[in-house]
């Protein structure tokens, strides 16, 4: 009915094929374009994120650098002699321009400073200032105090916000009457009290801050600021006063409650859809937060695709004009497509062809003798034209990745495949031979070819030329990968089981020759001499899988089929069913050996392997066999370098007291070398061993300065250290103060 329709005329031609074609093209543009509008949105707020986040990172080393910079500062005024004078002694007023001059220096050298207070417990001395030395009721920045006070929450080596007056104020009128300054506070000692007694307070300006923060947007669209953990802002956002309290506002709740150490979000910020991305700072724990519209990021995106839609509708225009163009033109060729469909269709219907089929199938596969006469009968009843007692070659087709091809087609797929595969092969045999096309297995047709004489096959080039054909077009129309055998030629069909079981069994020459591969008697270079297997070989082969050396297995399994390939495919078939029963071998050892279950079954893998068609995909499969052999292995030697790391740390945990202890101590009571096991240790508890035995030992030190009553060298001895400088740094490092404040420290607790 639909066919009909069509053939009537152009216009119907365009209505019922072209229109829904030009509609679906039309419908997949607009998907496919809404589909990349997305992407594109995805992907430049990818590139904001990466952008804003690279500046982030950078302002986050520019604090930490600055962090640094300061404590440095700090820690160098402390040892230096003439700030100790000021902390802890009482200088004459003749010596003031000295040490005014001093602290004048650092301020010079480090620029980002605003000013240097140096208290002493009464007195405070401030540069720049109007007076140098102060008392605590007299000096104008009375906000100090409170903080020096409290350290509790204001702990030394720490940044405090906060307002001072600004010694500006008097020299320049229009100077504001106080500024931000960041706070750093250095303390030497405290009392019981909980207040400082002596301190080194060095007040950053609030511009050294802005500089470090920055941006790389050309347009300079998005902002940068800092807030603390509790959500206060620590830096100029263009909308909030210094200190202001954020936390209230949804994403910087979000942010704060996130552990996440950099992340982005997208939400409405002072009622603005908005691009958020945050980081962590390594110092303080101070946030950095920049917020980019919305808007501003996708406004390219925007223009492009109300591009793209244009460009979708002037395409339908076009496509609509010379769809109607090409409608008139295609109508008879496709007419004449449809007519030869319908004749084929007919044909593949007709019961006359399946007859003949199952005729053909009955001759080749009859073991039995043929008469000629009955032969000749047949011939005629089922309109054959050949001649029984002419010469003949056989071509036997082989569909390539059989098991493949019937994964991805049913059966009747396959039937309607198989009909083509012999309508190409008569298609171009026809001009050249009389032939007959034979489906005698479903993954093989045979071709009857009446030959002209005795003459040898191999030199008949239009005979390859066409059987090279016939494979070309197999692959380019069906999407099927065929390879071709040809027999010898011989005379009478009576016998054809005969020749046909020879051919046959040269087809299976397939494995050594490879896919879509033309195989005949003479093409074949057989090894005649008597093989002999290579034992020695095999048994290396076994050694090697058991010793987990998986590449130098492969080369020997892979020289061993290469070797035997040279010889008849019987040989090469033992061969691989050998090579199989060595494997199981190693892997019954190995599954004895190392406790490990393989999964493997002989029978299974004996039954795949007589399925693979060429030795690359039996290579591949045996390789992929070892792969999973060396990765059971390694599971095992992991769970063996546990074992010994637990016995290595009974070791350290016995033996720590022992000063001589040491990796090449450890290393000989389990029997390995000390470069491969310190490597070891390390692989697996990231830290090396010689950092791991000190830890423990300042560990146990820490536990006895607390609990004990000895003095501090009688628990360093004990502890396992000989160098009291050594154990005094690595206490240090540890717990940040020496060992006697530690013990004064948890007492006065």
């Amino acid at each position: 009915m639909l066919k009909s329709f069509v053939l009537k005329n152009p216009y119907q031609l365009f209505i019922t094929i072209l229109l829904p074609f030009l509609l679906s093209t039309v419908l997949l543009l607009f998907v496919q374009s809404s589909f990349l509008n997305q992407n594109f949105v995805n992907f430049s707020l990818n590139m904001v994120y990466n952008q804003q986040k690279t500046d982030l990172q950078n302002t986050s080393r520019n604090v930490s650098l600055m962090a640094d910079t300061v404590r440095s500062v700090a820690t160098t005024a402390f040892f230096d002699d003439m700030i100790k004078d000021l902390l802890y002694s009482d200088i004459n007023p003749e010596d003031y321009m000295k040490y005014i001059n001093k602290l004048q220096t650092y301020k010079n050298i480090y620029p980002f400073l605003q000013s240097i207070y140096i208290y002493n417990g009464d007195l405070v001395y401030a540069i720049p200032s109007k007076d140098f030395v102060n008392g605590r009721t007299t000096f104008s920045d009375q906000s100090i105090f409170p903080i020096l006070d409290d350290i509790q929450h204001n702990r030394s080596h720490s940044i405090v916000l906060r307002k001072i007056p600004n010694v500006m104020a008097d020299i320049d009128v229009n100077a504001p009457k106080e500024i931000y300054v960041y706070s750093y506070l250095f303390f030497d000692s405290q009392v019981v009290s909980g207040k400082v007694s002596e301190a080194i307070i060095l007040n950053i300006s609030q511009d050294s801050i802005k500089q470090s923060i920055s941006s790389s947007d050309p347009n300079n669209k998005n902002r940068i600021f800092i807030v603390d953990h509790n959500g206060k802002l620590l830096s100029d956002d263009g909308s909030h006063p210094l200190l202001s309290d954020l936390s209230g506002d949804s994403y910087i709740h979000q942010i704060i409650s996130s552990n996440a150490k950099a992340g982005n979000m997208r939400i409405k910020v002072n009622g603005v859809d908005s691009y958020v991305t945050y980081a962590s700072t390594d110092a303080y724990n101070w946030s950095l937060i920049s917020i980019t519209p919305y808007a501003s990021i996708v406004q390219d995106v925007q223009k492009m695709k109300e591009k793209t839609y244009l460009f979708v509708c002037l395409f339908i225009i076009g496509s609509i004009l010379l769809s109607l163009y090409f409608a008139r033109r295609l109508f008879r060729p496709i007419n004449m497509v449809l007519q030869n469909y319908k004749i084929l269709e007919s044909e593949q219907r007709n019961a006359f062809y399946y007859r003949k089929q199952d005729f053909l199938r009955q001759m080749v596969h009859s073991a039995d003798l043929i008469q000629t006469d009955s032969l000749r009968k047949q011939f005629a009843k089922f309109q054959i034209t050949l001649e029984p007692t002419e010469w003949y070659v056989l071509l036997l087709i082989k569909l390539d990745n059989y098991s493949n091809y019937c994964a991805k087609y049913n059966l009747n797929d396959r039937q309607l495949l198989k009909y083509g595969l012999a309508n190409i092969i008569s298609e171009l045999l026809t001009e050249t031979y009389v032939h007959e096309c034979v489906e005698v297995e479903e993954d093989q047709v045979l071709v009857l070819i009446h030959y002209k004489s005795s003459d040898l096959p191999f030199k008949d080039k239009p005979l390859f030329t066409l059987v090279t054909q016939i494979q070309n077009c197999t692959t380019e129309y069906l999407g099927i990968s065929t390879s071709a055998t040809i027999s010898e030629a011989f005379e009478d069909l009576s016998n054809v089981n005969y020749h046909y079981l020879k051919t046959l069994d040269l087809s299976y020459y397939r494995m050594i020759l490879g896919h879509q591969s033309i195989i005949f008697s003479e093409s074949l270079n057989i090894n005649t001499d008597d093989f002999k297997y290579p034992q020695d070989q095999e048994k290396e082969l076994s050694d090697r899988l058991i010793q987990g050396l998986t590449d130098e297995a492969k080369d020997i399994l892979s020289d061993m089929i290469r070797h035997a390939s040279q010889y008849s495919y019987t040989i090469l078939n033992s061969v691989l069913i050998r090579l199989l029963l060595s494997i199981r071998y190693a892997i019954e050892i190995l599954e004895a050996n190392h406790h490990i279950k393989v999964n493997f079954n002989f029978n299974t893998y004996l039954a795949n392997l007589q399925k693979m068609e060429t030795l690359d995909i039996i290579e591949a499969d045996f390789f992929e066999l070892f792969e999973n052999l060396s990765k059971e292995l390694e599971s095992k030697k992991d769970n063996k370098y546990i074992k010994l790391l637990e016995d290595v740390d009974q070791f350290i945990q016995a033996d720590f007291r022992n000063p001589y202890l040491s990796l090449d101590t450890i290393a000989e009571k389990v029997n390995l070398s000390p470069p491969y096991l310190g490597k070891l240790f390390k692989k697996h508890r990231l830290i090396s061993m010689t950092d791991y035995i000190n830890n423990v030992r300042v560990t146990y030190a820490s536990n006895q300065i607390v609990v004990s009553e000895d003095t501090i060298n009688e628990i360093m001895e004990k502890s396992g250290f000989s160098s009291r400088s050594h154990f005094y740094t690595l206490f240090k490092k540890a717990y940040g103060v020496t060992p006697n404040q530690f013990r004064s420290n948890f007492k006065g607790k």
